[in-house]
């Protein structure tokens, strides 16, 4: 949901809850934008390309808000200075196929210093059939990427768009 206020508080990060033997893993997202574009990650995955929303798993000690910073600050090397819940989507267990995770945080970034530039996990684990780039894409062509996953989360990106204020 928009705007929901339902996401995780740290007790509730704290206890790992579990379901059918799997722990619940949550994603922290940055819907990164700036100028009117927005920040997304260009992959080439065994042929295969696409787009996602930079960002990844939270630890189990750390609140969404800590992940979103540290997980932005590794795979993009920006430092988020402010960061506004939007929404979550949760995800069939034991995780949506395309991110693994089955709890994402979507979280509006506009607010943050330096520069774009492909570090952490994402750049040392790059080779010829598993690419990383980040890409400043601009906000009218969201729709038109039929490639950006997941799509549940593009659309729900796309109605806070418009009808933001």
């Amino acid at each position: 949901m928009i705007g929901s206020e339902k996401h995780m508080n740290q007790g509730e990060m704290d206890r790992e809850p579990v379901i059918d033997n799997h722990k619940i893993r949550h994603r922290a997202v940055g819907i990164i934008i700036k100028d009117g574009t927005i920040l997304l990650m260009h992959r080439v995955k065994n042929g295969r390309e696409f787009y996602v929303f930079p960002g990844g798993g939270v630890e189990p000690n750390e609140s969404l808000e800590e992940g979103l910073k540290r997980e932005i600050k590794e795979e993009a090397g920006l430092d988020v200075k402010k960061a506004k819940f939007l929404f979550e989507q949760e995800n069939q267990l034991p995780g949506d196929p395309m991110t693994g995770y089955p709890n994402e945080h979507y979280f509006l970034i506009k607010n943050f210093s330096g520069k774009p530039e492909l570090g952490g996990p994402e750049k040392e684990r790059m080779d010829i059939q598993n690419q990383y780039s980040l890409e400043w894409v601009d906000l009218g062509k969201l729709e038109a990427i039929g490639n950006l996953y997941p799509q549940r989360a593009l659309q729900e990106l796309i109605v806070f768009l418009r009808t933001k204020k």
